[in-house]
């Protein structure tokens, strides 16, 4: 999976005129904000030129981790006609979204405007832009005053104070109509954003889409956690600034798809399990480590299983299995 090529190019062109040192240098002093600065919900980046370094080293893992999620929920996003991105960075996340759905209205929330321009520049080329609007906000000190069936913020919850966390959400669900998407990173402080989110959910009865499979707490020791991987394709810029050689990437992510809705039986099907590891395949058995009815088990299928068995072969990590074990 990969950035659409359109993008790429445009991206290509706003670096035509920087020296690829200067912006691996950049991109190196841009990586290092991000993994080492306390979370206090301050500016990690305000430049221009730090946003197209974003928008080469963390775009192409975003935008491919919206497309993983919408894809793992498609039934449920087919009454969503509006959007609300919180966090929107340089439209990642609105560009899946606009792939995928039919959506006839978006909203951009970002609170840097340089990530705003930029933004502004990448989806100037995607199908009814006019129907895109950008606001300047930080969701931490203002509430939005909108409202859109579906909301989405990815890989922002992490970057705002431990305190204030939980009352974000709470914003994000009061604008929601009726689905709301939250990606962080699949790391143990990501997945910790995510359990708490879920536990809320379960306290206050808002419906649980993915990737749990039901309505329960997470049953996962404080030692583990649940992410979702996907495998991203890298091109040569991106492979020079963040010093890979692989042609690909595996971004691990963590999330969460709360409804507002009941519109599927989904919710109730028993006979499904997600797969919480790489299976382990061995002569004539396959092993999954599964999340099912909020219990964590280990089940073992084989060569007898011949349906199971084909699935298994080829399922991976934070996909959904169904079938009687």
């Amino acid at each position: 999976m990969k950035l659409p090529d359109i993008i790429e190019q445009k991206i290509e062109e706003k670096i035509a005129n920087i020296k690829l040192n200067d912006l691996k240098q950049i991109s190196n002093n841009l990586s290092n904000k991000y993994m080492k600065e306390e979370r206090k919900g301050q500016a990690l980046l305000s430049k221009d030129i730090e946003a197209i370094s974003y928008s080469i080293i963390r775009m192409p893992a975003t935008y491919c981790a919206v497309k993983m999620v919408l894809r793992q929920s498609l039934e449920y996003f087919s009454e969503c006609n509006s959007y609300i991105d919180v966090g929107a960075g340089t439209g990642a996340a609105s560009l899946a979204i606009i792939e995928d759905l039919n959506i006839e209205k978006g909203l951009c929330i970002e609170r840097e405007e340089a990530m705003q321009n930029l933004g502004k520049e990448l989806l100037d080329c995607v199908q009814n832009k006019e129907n895109i609007d950008w606001i300047s906000l930080d969701i931490e000190k203002k509430n939005i005053n909108k409202k859109a069936d579906l909301v989405i913020t990815s890989y922002m919850l992490n970057e705002i104070r431990k305190e204030n966390r939980l009352n974000i959400v709470k914003k994000l669900l009061d604008i929601t109509n009726k689905i709301l998407i939250i990606i962080e990173p699949g790391t143990p402080e990501g997945f910790n954003n995510i359990r708490k989110i879920q536990e809320y959910a379960v306290e206050n009865n808002i419906k649980i889409i993915a990737p749990c499979v039901g309505n329960f707490k997470c049953t996962l020791p404080n030692n583990d956690w649940c992410h979702t991987t996907v495998r991203i394709e890298r091109n040569k810029i991106h492979k020079y600034l963040k010093n890979g050689d692989a042609p690909y990437e595996d971004e691990k992510f963590s999330y969460i798809v709360l409804s507002k809705i009941n519109n599927s039986n989904k919710l109730e099907n028993t006979n499904e399990r997600r797969i919480l590891r790489h299976p382990i395949i061995e002569k004539g058995k396959i092993t999954l480590k599964t999340c099912h009815d909020g219990m964590i088990e280990e089940v073992g299928i084989t060569k007898k299983q011949k349906e199971l068995f084909k699935i298994a072969k080829k399922i991976k990590c934070g996909e959904v299995i169904k079938g009687e074990f």
